[in-house]
């Protein structure tokens, strides 16, 4: 059950540990296999990090330091990548994955060495790098699991830096990254694309942890995206929300600035067929003055006796907030209210949580950490020893991930791809994982573009907490 507000937890223990410990991660810039064992080690001073050829972080890898000037590059462009796979080949998806004694599977993560200034201390709270060692953390925890179970394979990991020119100085240019046939990164949108192209062209299956962008490649089977789009949280919510509702109940209330995403919940409504009822549901776009909602909304909201409402914006907690308050007092006692919302809503850390408990709120998300659970909380107290602060979602997601993979290969093999898009994992901490291949057609030619988690959660916040519905 994750409480809202829901709040970071500090990296600001035991300041010596833990800043050395976040700048070591910040200085991974190398592959190393995950099976190697590293004795523990007193920490050293911030200042002596620049000068280390080798860093020890207590029980984690022992990674060679490999700091790479990119000032003055010009950005690499992804048509560089060799093409070893012909284009009239792609349609086989036959990767580079196969069933050897011992599987090879690297990381691509932006662990952002760059941002270690020269006296050694630099941004070390920075979110995205933080994402990175979390991310990283809780797919080891799942390979050490592999590990104990006997399985053979070799894990390598590679600070990405922010982009392509890094990338290639860093990545690519390592012989080693590419005899690797599973890649779990990178994280940001120009490096997603350029690996993405490199995957298509050699047949290596690249699984991209972060973004749910669209138009990240085309046709392209070895490229698989993990986080669920936007249009996907959508969707679920439509569903959902179309298995008791009637359209007249429905009112879709939007922040007049983020109107994109209340033209996509009309799109999802439109799709499902919902409008032979009446017609698709109404939908209001608010200004961030409340006084101006008068004349708008609150006829609105006094003509439904059922009060089915969606707020398709999560940018700003003032608002949302107001609104969330103004639905309150409107239903007070009088009516029947459900309200909706996106993923976001879990992070926000303004909310009023009585609020959230009286308008049922209900939100669509990829994952859902329950801590009332055992293995969630042994989860928890083992990366706690890990890193000496608790995890993010990240964490929960990237055990998750390497847990399917690692499950699918030992029982599939060549078969990896095949099998992939139907295959559920066994167990799972927060994201139960459930990959489709994404087809287009065209001229009667089907095409597998990419692979997509499609897996979405409809959540509802009860007793203080969020729980499935």
């Amino acid at each position: 059950m994750i409480l809202v507000p829901s709040p970071r937890q500090p990296l600001n223990g035991n300041n010596i540990f833990l800043n050395f410990l976040i700048a070591s991660f910040l200085l991974l810039s190398a592959a190393c296999s995950s099976s190697r064992s590293v004795a523990s080690v007193m920490p050293i001073p911030s200042t002596d990090f620049a000068n280390q050829s080798r860093i020890l972080v207590g029980k984690l890898d022992t990674l060679p330091v490999i700091i790479a000037p990119t000032d003055g590059m010009l950005p690499i462009k992804s048509d560089e990548v060799a093409k070893e796979f012909p284009s009239d080949q792609i349609h086989i998806a036959k990767g580079k994955l196969t069933k050897d004694a011992t599987l090879k599977i690297g990381f691509v993560l932006p662990f952002l060495n760059d941002f270690i200034s020269s006296d050694g201390r630099g941004e070390i709270n920075n979110s995205v790098s933080r994402w990175a060692i979390h991310y990283y953390t809780g797919a080891k925890l799942a390979l050490e699991k592999w590990k104990n179970k006997g399985v053979s394979f070799e894990s390598f990991v590679w600070d990405s830096g922010p982009d392509s020119v890094s990338l290639k100085k860093r990545v690519l240019d390592d012989n080693r990254f590419l005899d690797v046939p599973l890649i779990i990164g990178p994280y940001h949108r120009d490096n997603i694309k350029y690996l993405a192209n490199y995957a298509k062209n050699s047949g290596v299956l690249l699984f991209s942890p972060f973004s749910a962008a669209q138009n990240l490649t085309e046709d392209n089977p070895f490229f698989y995206q993990v986080n669920p789009t936007i249009e996907t949280q959508i969707s679920a919510i439509v569903d959902h929300v179309n298995q008791y509702a009637r359209t007249e109940d429905i009112l879709i209330l939007q922040k007049d600035s983020d109107a994109k995403l209340n033209e996509l919940f009309l799109a999802s409504f439109l799709s499902k067929g919902k409008q032979e009822d009446g017609g698709l549901p109404e939908s209001l776009l608010l200004s961030s003055n409340v006084s101006t909602w008068a004349k708008n909304l609150l006829p609105e909201l006094q003509k439904r006796e059922k009060l089915v409402i969606i707020l398709s914006s999560y940018s700003d907690e003032v608002f949302l907030n107001n609104l969330m308050q103004e639905l309150n007092r409107e239903s007070f006692d009088k009516k029947e209210i459900i309200v909706y919302g996106l993923s976001p809503w879990l992070n926000l850390e303004k909310v009023d949580f009585q609020l959230l408990d009286m308008l049922n709120f209900h939100v669509s998300s990829p994952y859902h950490i329950n801590t009332g659970n055992s293995e969630i909380r042994e989860f928890q107290q083992i990366f706690y020893q890990e890193l000496g602060v608790f995890p993010q979602p990240e964490a929960f997601q990237a055990f998750d991930l390497v847990n399917l993979l690692f499950e699918n290969w030992i029982k599939k093999g060549d078969f990896f791809q095949e099998d992939l898009d139907s295959f559920e994992s066994s167990q799972f901490l927060s994201a139960p994982y459930q990959f489709r291949k994404v087809k287009s057609s065209t001229d009667d030619i089907e095409k597998w573009e990419l692979n997509r988690n499609q897996n979405v959660m409809i959540l509802k916040f009860s007793g203080f907490g969020w729980q499935k519905d």
